[in-house]
């Protein structure tokens, strides 16, 4: 591929690897193929403030929103399959989606600075907080900015904001925010929203009206239908 940041993580050895901690392992996620940057490599902390800077370079945004942070991909732990082992296929798998570790991630034996995928699978989206701060600390120097993340960890509230992820234009839904909400600021991380009107499906005019009613008092306030 010639997609600049792209190559400029590989030669900088930045992606997450497969179990032989060699080859970069491959996903697929909205762009298709994917690699995924592994967060917990201090040489992949510098490449993301450099492709931030970068970026903000030629377009001039203001803050970061980070997502698909799980790590999520849409393929079964890689494009290449994940290896039978005890990582992958524990000797118990909880009822979860398709009964497997790594479904819509990427395999649990996949190799990261801070260890093995399977034991720092929950910290992916924390670490790239962590990046993501250093990131904007580089692109906005001295000044206030925006960090919201999807995937949270203990401690997440010291540096990012939180939303609650895929919701629905429906009544349900704009009552379930609430309670929502008061859980993450008993979990410490007070800057928290849901999205207004709900994420998927057609919101109704009246429905949209009270939850922007009500959406006004969110710390975290936007519309998202």
């Amino acid at each position: 591929s010639s997609y600049g940041s792209y190559v400029r993580g590989t030669q900088r050895k930045v992606w997450i690897n497969e179990s032989d901690g060699i080859t970069a392992l491959v996903g697929e996620v909205w762009p298709g193929e994917t690699v995924f940057p592994d967060f917990t490599n201090p040489e992949c902390t510098s490449w993301w403030a450099d492709e931030c800077k970068l970026f903000h370079d030629t377009v001039p945004y203001d803050g970061l929103w980070i997502d698909m942070n799980e790590v999520s991909s849409f393929v079964r732990g890689s494009k290449s399959g994940c290896a039978q082992n005890d990582l992958n296929y524990p000797p118990y798998t909880p009822r979860i989606l398709d009964r497997l570790m790594y479904s819509k991630t990427i395999c649990l034996d996949a190799v990261q600075n801070w260890g093995k995928q399977y034991d720092v699978h929950s910290l992916y989206g924390y670490s790239m907080i962590l990046s993501s701060k250093k990131a904007i600390e580089k692109v906005f120097p001295g000044k206030r900015s925006f960090l919201i993340s999807r995937s949270t960890f203990v401690g997440s509230g010291k540096h990012t904001g939180h939303w609650l992820g895929d919701n629905a234009a429906t009544w349900d839904h704009l009552r379930w925010a609430i309670p929502g909400m008061l859980e993450f600021n008993l979990f410490g991380i007070p800057y928290i929203g849901a999205d207004i009107c709900g994420f998927s499906d057609n919101t109704t005019e009246e429905l949209c009206r009270r939850w922007m009613q009500v959406g006004a008092f969110y710390p975290f306030s936007r519309n998202h239908n």
